[in-house]
């Protein structure tokens, strides 16, 4: 990296190229872009950076925030010393093609096989086999707990974080689209030309007969370590939902599973509402309830907000509110009826009646014009004579017409005794 590349990255929130051109497919994505090309370019990004792919997305996805960039510098530079070491034991402890050859022709004799690619699946698992003690298998870990130093250090995590381990490794050699995933129930294991390697203990097995077992592309590893969210860390530290729905919003486009994926996308916009809702950000709360396209969801926010707004006296936020919510005509006329109330309690009649007038509520109308009418009346001097009167003709006509619009008989015949004086 040349000093210009250095100074730049100095500056942003990658440690290199690599993390960058990660950072940019993941910012462009939603669960709307297009599924086909979206997986292309996982695929692509998958040869060579599936290690960065997942430090990446921990830390800016799923609440790592102990992975600071001067932190995952230093992971990078401990998965450089994992390669160079697994090349050394590559180099002077692989199986003979003989050897990695027949041991898959026992598992599988009607496979056919990559001789090299066979030696170099086998060499990944001797080189992580337990019995050597580079690698302990930890349920529920994080992927920065594997990234260490070979040589002081075992490196310790899950099912999920190993198999991505696997693959950073033999993407280095080969094209990635040679594996795939064996998706289980709360595991999953790598798939090599017809069998499956339990990579937590370096060992081939036949996964294909349990319930629910599935045989994925290699990319769903990016789905999978995207919602999983069982590490110890996240329980002292927790993941905002902001976050997760992101993550949840690229298993989305990104998996192949669309019913799981759908309903942790479902789940993800329901509690990111939810949580907007208690901070009383229902402004954010209602554009995520339209994005997620659930009409319950939509309707819970409309109606929260509309009370919500309501309460401050926010009148035309309320309706906008209540204009998402199923019952939106009750609760568009209790906001208007809101509003006229409490204009009427502070002494703002006009603006009364225009709120009344919205919903039809004559009675509200003629109490503000009763009340005009003695607004106009205390105008008046206390001591009234015809030349009084006539002094102040105008608050006579204005009582007049207001005892009129307010349907009181005894207002109407107190205005008319007055203007007889005119």
């Amino acid at each position: 990296m040349g000093f210009i590349d250095r100074a730049y990255y100095f500056f942003t929130p990658y440690t290199d190229a690599h993390e960058r051109a990660v950072a940019t497919f993941f910012k462009g994505l939603t669960e709307h872009s297009n599924r086909s090309h979206t997986q292309a370019r996982l695929r692509s990004l998958l040869q060579g950076d599936s290690a960065v792919i997942n430090l990446w997305t921990e830390y800016r996805y799923k609440g790592y925030h102990y992975l600071q960039k001067t932190r995952r510098k230093q992971l990078y530079a401990n998965l450089k010393l994992i390669a160079a070491d697994f090349d050394h034991f590559y180099q002077h402890h692989a199986p003979s093609v003989e050897a990695a050859v027949a041991r898959i022709q026992q598992q599988a004799p009607q496979v056919s096989i990559d001789a090299d690619k066979a030696v170099c699946v086998q060499a990944l698992m001797a080189y992580f086999a337990p019995q050597r003690g580079t690698y302990e298998y930890l349920e529920s870990s994080s992927f920065g707990r594997l990234l260490r130093n070979p040589a002081h250090e075992k490196l310790v995590g899950d099912c999920n974080q190993i198999v991505t381990l696997y693959i950073y490794l033999y993407s280095r050699y080969y094209d990635v689209g040679d594996l795939q995933v064996r998706v289980l129930p709360e595991h999953v294991a790598l798939h090599y030309s017809g069998i499956d390697i339990e990579t937590t203990n370096g060992t081939y097995k036949d996964y294909s007969s349990i319930k629910n077992s599935k045989l994925l592309p290699i990319e769903e590893i990016v789905s999978i370590n995207l919602l999983d969210t069982t590490d110890a860390y996240l329980a002292t530290h927790e993941i905002a939902p902001e976050d997760f729905l992101q993550a949840s919003r690229f298993a989305f486009i990104l998996s192949h599973e669309r019913e799981l994926v759908a309903r942790n996308l479902a789940a993800a916009y329901s509690n990111l509402v939810g949580t907007l809702m208690k901070r009383s950000d229902y402004k954010q709360a209602l554009g995520f309830a339209k994005a997620s396209g659930d009409a319950q969801l939509l309707n819970i926010v409309g109606r929260n907000g509309a009370v919500h707004e309501m309460e401050r006296h926010n009148y035309a936020a309320a309706r906008r509110f209540a204009g998402v919510a199923a019952e939106r005509d009750e609760l568009v006329r209790a906001t208007w009826q809101s509003e006229a109330a409490e204009q009427y309690r502070a002494q703002h009649y006009r603006e009364a009646i225009k709120a009344f007038e919205h919903i039809h509520d004559q009675e509200g109308i003629r109490r503000c014009y009763a009340a005009l009418f003695f607004v106009e009346q205390a105008k008046l001097p206390s001591q009234l004579t015809t030349d009084v009167i006539k002094q102040h003709a105008t608050i006579i006509k204005n009582m007049r017409m207001y005892a009129k619009k307010s349907g009181n008989n005894k207002l109407i015949e107190h205005a008319a005794v007055l203007g007889k004086h005119l």
